[in-house]
């Protein structure tokens, strides 16, 4: 078939390192002669075997790739629904691994999610810092949990690959952002993050905070990950040295 007409790529898969999955899909491109005048080959055409599709896109194949995928499970079932599409396999790496992808409803999103834009009641030492484990930074983190309301192109939709002859290879002229469409339910337009994804991915150093306290951003920063995240993502002690009242309301001459 021709490149432009498979599916676009996965947001995950737009978010890190494509060489490999370029690579892939480039071996299964060829020139091919679609219009003969006899013997001679009047038309070449760049087309994409499926059946090699199907090999080079295998369980080892799409392991690498799910490290950075898995986290979201909106993220998960778009990957699971491209390799579907193209290899007609109903796994991603290990036979069922993939059945609770198939039919997703809001409740799929466990921990629920939130608005992009509460990031920025966040302190900056916060969106600014890195992951105690992983030493991913806060907005990429933001970014690998993120969807939006709707499924959206990013760029030709009409045509989101070709065969590249100067680069010799398969390129992406589009990709897919995860839509919470996937889960057959609408919700206001905005671009959100996966709160339980954000929650397990991305957690600070208890002994050694991005905000440095007692103090404002100290304080923003905790209340920050409570109303996100809840307790599990703060000391035990988180409340001491908060900069916060005791009043629900101060009136304004105070």
């Amino acid at each position: 078939m021709n490149p432009e007409d498979l599916t676009p790529m996965p947001q995950c898969i737009a978010q890190q390192d494509q060489s490999s999955w370029l690579s892939a899909m480039t071996k299964c491109t060829s020139r091919r002669c679609t219009s003969h005048f006899g013997v001679i080959c009047t038309h070449h055409q760049w087309l994409t075997q499926l059946s090699c599709l199907s090999t080079g896109f295998s369980s080892n194949f799409v392991r690498a790739y799910l490290p950075y995928c898995s986290p979201s499970v909106l993220a998960k079932a778009q990957l699971f629904r491209w390799i579907h599409t193209v290899t007609g396999r109903t796994w991603l790496v290990d036979v069922s691994d993939a059945n609770e992808l198939q039919s997703l409803s809001p409740a799929s999103l466990a921990g629920g999610y939130e608005a992009v834009s509460v990031t920025n009641k966040a302190p900056m030492c916060l969106t600014n810092s890195a992951s105690a484990p992983s030493m991913e930074p806060f907005q990429h983190v933001i970014a690998s949990c993120g969807f939006t309301s709707n499924t959206r192109h990013t760029g030709n939709a009409a045509r989101p690959w070709e065969y590249s002859e100067p680069q010799r290879s398969v390129i992406a002229l589009d990709f897919e952002t995860v839509g919470y469409d996937v889960t057959q339910h609408d919700i206001r337009y905005g671009d959100y993050f996966d709160k339980q994804c954000f929650c397990d991915t991305f957690s600070t150093d208890l002994r050694m905070e991005p905000c440095s306290g007692p103090g404002l951003a100290s304080t923003r920063e905790r209340l920050w990950l409570n109303a996100t995240c809840g307790l599990t993502s703060l000391p035990d002690n988180w409340t001491e040295g908060l900069q916060t009242t005791t009043y629900a309301y101060i009136p304004t001459d105070r």
